[in-house]
């Protein structure tokens, strides 16, 4: 049985804003002597338990963290069911009832303040709860990924209430979290090509960097050039398709890995501008190509293996684009809903076959 006395003792001070000196004193004991316990260097008398326990108002199974590795195995089946679902629903279900269950757990806040921040309707009615969570975070949590992952959800919640013009919340707020931020290089992605020859992880996490390298380049060109007036519509369709060629070129089997969803929407961006600029038979041409793709993604198996020159042999899982993510109906959402299309447009024959092959 693992015993996580001196973890728990380490939460349970801190969540009543005690000192090591001051808890020492309660229980008549030296100040090293919990500085001991909560290193797990040795552990308390077995008579001390009892007053240990009452003193927190906790069990002594509790205290002992007996129950630990059963609630750990709940924690991690139910984070890893959270991150494979792209239902917002489902999600904020998901993480309340663990955020109830374990309210200090680190892996649970960050993905809670994920939830304020991207599901929640009124953005302003949850700004209290923001602040207070991204503050035990950022005040008690030891992990930096963590840590740097809640001021990344909260320089967005900022950003989302800047754009609602909220007067409780100024740029220079942002600013100075983004200041706080990590440079790129200083990311693990930037460093695993100094994994040896033969080591057993070295290509795939090579691999998985490349992608994340292409994922964080598209989203730096969607929020520039893409909405930057300064572009003009032709200018963007010529960087598009350049870019579906360099994804063509890498993902020379067809199997676009991570980028199915990315390869897929440039082809939407690019029929929305060829809209635009009245260009039908073009933008119709690459809402047909998205269609197809969507279709393609949905028959894959759930696990296939890339065959392209750069990432063969390589597995992709579709889960990682979220386990509820259906292509072809996100798709025909996009095209019905969101995509600034005339009437006129949709009520062409040829768009109307593409929505056909969505259905």
């Amino acid at each position: 049985m693992n015993i996580y006395f001196g973890e728990n003792l380490k939460e349970l001070r801190r969540n009543k804003n005690l000192t090591q000196e001051k808890l020492a004193d309660f229980l008549g004991v030296s100040f090293q002597t919990i500085s001991k316990w909560e290193r797990g260097d040795n552990y308390p008398d077995i008579t001390m338990l009892p007053e240990i326990a009452s003193f927190f108002k906790v069990s002594i199974d509790d205290l002992l963290g007996v129950n630990r590795a059963e609630n750990e195995k709940e924690i991690t089946e139910k984070l890893r069911e959270y991150d494979h679902l792209t239902d917002g629903e489902l999600m904020s279900k998901i993480i309340n009832e663990l955020k109830g269950k374990y309210p200090n757990d680190f892996r649970v806040l960050i993905r809670y303040l994920a939830c304020l921040v991207r599901f929640r309707e009124d953005l302003q009615s949850v700004y209290d709860e923001m602040i207070s969570v991204y503050n035990n975070i950022q005040e008690n949590c030891t992990d930096d990924r963590i840590r740097i992952k809640a001021k990344r959800a909260i320089i967005e919640y900022y950003r989302s209430l800047l754009a609602l013009n909220k007067d409780n919340v100024t740029f220079e707020m942002c600013e100075n979290i983004i200041k706080e931020m990590p440079d790129m290089r200083d990311s693990q992605e930037m460093f695993c090509t100094f994994y040896p020859e033969g080591h057993p992880e070295r290509d795939l996490k090579i691999l998985n960097a490349i992608e994340e390298n292409f994922l964080l380049q598209n989203t730096f060109y969607s929020h520039y050039f893409f909405y930057d007036k300064k572009f003009d519509d032709q200018w963007q369709i010529d960087f598009f398709r350049k870019e579906i060629e360099l994804f063509n070129f890498v993902y020379d089997d067809g199997n676009y890995g991570k980028m199915w969803r990315t390869v897929m929407y440039m082809h939407g961006h690019l029929g929305v501008r060829y809209f635009r600029l009245k260009n039908f038979s073009d933008a119709l041409e690459n809402f047909r190509t998205m269609a197809e793709l969507a279709l393609k993604f949905d028959s894959m198996d759930r696990i296939t293996t890339m065959h392209s020159v750069m990432f063969e042999g390589k597995e992709f899982d579709k889960h990682t684009l979220g386990s509820t993510y259906i292509a072809k109906s996100q798709i025909k959402h996009l095209l019905l809903n969101k995509y600034p299309l005339s009437e006129e447009f949709k009520e062409k024959d040829e768009f109307k076959e593409i929505i056909k092959m969505l259905d």
